[in-house]
């Protein structure tokens, strides 16, 4: 037998076609791996948002009164969150609904966009506020910091 030992897997033989193989299956094990790991780091919304509120809160340097009232943020936004999620797959369906139709109901569409306008409205009228109320529980030292990172994220994030 060419350059391996009869008693270990195809894939430990040390001739041509033992090495190809070893290579083989040491980058699909390599890709398992990688794709378990970004599985793992997966997060949901809520997870997301309270790592952001606890880097916000470290940043910032803020008090256990401001964490609190950051946290009545957070919660309060989570809160808002299911409905917006069924509104946008509500908003969804009824564009792919649309699109299959024959002809395009210009009533049915502009309902879907006053819709999608008055639910729009409503969460910038409902973070406007949440940022009002963000800003008023800064000190100016912090509010400083805070413009800072939103300028940081901004630039890093710009496309």
């Amino acid at each position: 037998m060419e350059g391996g030992d009869a008693s270990l897997p195809f894939f430990f033989t040390t001739g041509r076609k033992g090495a190809a193989m070893k290579r083989t299956v040491t980058l699909l094990l390599t890709f398992a791996a990688i794709v378990l790991l970004f599985a793992a780091c997966a997060r949901t919304p809520e997870e997301k948002t309270e790592r952001m509120v606890k880097h916000i809160a470290h940043e910032l340097d803020l008090n256990d009164n401001q964490k609190a009232q950051l946290n009545k943020i957070k919660d309060e936004f989570l809160a808002r969150r299911p409905e917006m999620v069924k509104n946008r797959d509500a908003g969804f369906a009824e564009g792919v609904a649309l699109m299959k139709s024959d002809r395009v109901d210009e009533a049915k569409l502009a309902a879907l966009r006053e819709k999608a306008l008055a639910g729009t409205n409503d969460m910038v009228g409902f973070l406007f506020a949440k940022f009002t109320e963000f800003h008023d529980l800064l000190t100016p030292e912090q509010r400083a910091k805070a413009a800072e990172m939103m300028t940081k994220y901004h630039e890093d994030h710009r496309h």
